[in-house]
């Protein structure tokens, strides 16, 4: 198995936000890619296994160090670098646990160029019981919130409770 170690947003090899990349034959276990994102120690670990012969759709799950993640935008650029190089150019589809995506890859002269069609978004206002867990998650109370931007749940391939401060 083959480990790549991409950074996303990244200009000539410097910069950007670094993904483990695994492109696999056959699913793993949830278990395994646990592990294996444990030991790259990157925020995010994408792991894709192709559902078609031409390689051009992906089942892809994201796993943090500790836990499954629904969607990671810099982990599904890394992997559209990796696809492009690894497979072909193109548009793929990715199926995730609760959406489909698309990441495309183009080549030119100057390099690579990565297009995300992001998940659809949505947002609300937050219920008292987000706000509050989010609050004491993070050791704060009400009083430390800036009430000119009210917490709100927002969705874009994950589920986010903002809290202005």
């Amino acid at each position: 198995m083959t480990i790549y170690r991409v950074a996303a947003f990244s200009v000539d090899g410097k910069g950007g936000n670094p993904a483990g990349v695994m492109l696999l034959d056959a699913p793993e276990t949830a278990t395994n890619m646990q592990r294996i994102a444990a030991e790259v120690g990157y925020s995010e670990t994408v792991f894709a296994v192709p559902v078609d012969g031409a390689k051009m759709t992906w089942r892809t799950r994201y796993f943090s160090p500790e836990t499954e993640v629904a969607f990671c935008g810099h982990a599904t650029i890394a992997l559209g670098a990796v696809l492009g190089r690894h497979v072909a150019p193109g548009a793929f589809k990715l199926d995730l646990n609760e959406t489909s995506i698309t990441v495309a890859a183009d080549l030119s002269p100057a390099g690579m160029s990565i297009t995300l069609w992001s998940p659809p978004t949505s947002s609300r206002d937050a219920t008292a019981k987000e706000r509050d867990g989010a609050l004491d998650l993070l050791g704060l109370s009400r009083t430390d919130l800036d009430l000119r931007l009210p917490p709100a749940h927002i969705h874009g391939g994950a589920d986010h409770i903002v809290l202005a401060l």
